[in-house]
């Protein structure tokens, strides 16, 4: 066989595989969007079992989004199963972290929760720090710091290249403008991914936990948790989580009783 005939049967192969695998993907698109759609229609017609059972099959493909975990969340609610209707709208808000919708509903489940936990005192400039980097998702930023970047990039090869001194002081003009910001923003970048790297919270999902001293169910009992309440890992050994809770107190828990958000 020439190498000719070779690199043909492969491109042929190549482009069986695409003709093959591109109806799938297309298939699972559109089963996607038909469970979503269904899952509307049994939440509208208050059959909202169905509905999150139709929600969380999606999640079993694969796919994420706000709109998803939002739903999911708000049939949970109706249900009265106020941990997973927490859990989703905390994943909701992760993914559109501007969605006063999302803030809302959240906040009305945070109701029916046992423990009210308070925070402990910032300062007001971290907590403004905070509060401003929160509400834009880890996409975003990349996007927005990607694009500074490939301005100030453009903008300095111009100015290097031309020799017209109006030209040169427009691209020095636009490079101080956009890498500003782009310091800023780059900065902002890298606390979200430090804070989404180091800072796992779960939520509580049964009804009643003893947190203890020790990663063991012969430590001392710290204190009650029910299911509902926010809390961030800090330690896992074994079976066991190292859980804080807003208020600074620490306990281990069993890693079943909680649920990564």
């Amino acid at each position: 066989m020439s190498e000719m005939d070779s690199a043909n049967i492969k491109k042929g192969i190549g482009l069986l595989l695409v003709f093959l695998v591109l109806p799938l993907g297309l298939a699972i698109a559109d089963q996607k969007d038909f469970l979503f759609q269904q899952g509307n229609e049994f939440y509208k017609a208050g059959d909202y079992e169905k509905a999150a059972r139709a929600y969380e099959q999606i999640l079993q493909m694969g796919y994420e989004s706000a709109a998803i975990y939002y739903n999911l969340g708000n049939a949970y609610f109706k249900l009265h199963q106020n941990s997973r209707a927490i859990l989703n709208y905390e994943r909701a808000l992760r993914l559109a972290p501007n969605d006063e919708d999302i803030r809302h509903n959240l906040q009305l489940a945070n109701l029916a929760v046992v423990d009210k936990i308070p925070s402990l005192p910032e300062l007001f400039y971290i907590r403004a720090f905070r509060q401003f980097r929160d509400r834009f998702t880890l996409s975003t930023l990349f996007i927005l710091v990607i694009c500074l970047y490939l301005i100030c990039i453009g903008t300095l090869i111009i100015r290097i290249l031309t020799k017209r001194n109006r030209a040169r002081q427009l691209a020095l003009f636009v490079i101080t403008v956009c890498g500003i910001p782009l310091l800023f923003f780059s900065g902002i970048l890298i606390s979200k991914i430090h804070h989404l790297h180091c800072h796992v919270e779960a939520i509580i999902m049964t009804e009643k936990v003893d947190a203890r001293s020790a990663p063991s169910s012969d430590g001392t009992e710290l204190f009650v948790l029910h299911e509902g309440v926010k809390v961030h890992i800090v330690n896992r050994t074994g079976e066991w989580v190292e859980i804080k809770l807003a208020d600074g107190k620490k306990g281990w828990l069993p890693k079943e009783v909680l649920e990564v958000i």
